[in-house]
């Protein structure tokens, strides 16, 4: 089971904006009507989510720079050849 629906069936997610797989977004919707779902690579709502894999990539530099910067996430990306 995908994680964030783990977190939507506990309802930490309540009233919060989410993403997820596109083949998952109607799944998700149906979890709980309050959780706003987007069709975006990812969504930063307290909880941070992807829509896939390549988009978890782009999550994961999102939130090296919230942490640690824009510089570090450029250079990490640059690193990776990404």
């Amino acid at each position: 089971m995908h994680r964030f629906f783990i977190a939507g069936e506990s309802r930490t997610s309540q009233n919060k904006a989410a993403t997820t797989h596109w083949g998952a977004l109607e799944t998700l919707a149906a979890l709980d009507p309050t959780i706003k779902v987007r069709r975006k690579r990812y969504v930063d709502q307290g909880i941070i989510t992807s829509a896939g894999i390549s988009a978890g990539i782009d999550m994961a530099l999102y939130v090296v720079g919230e942490l640690l910067g824009s510089e570090v996430s450029e250079d990490t990306a640059r690193y990776m050849e990404y």
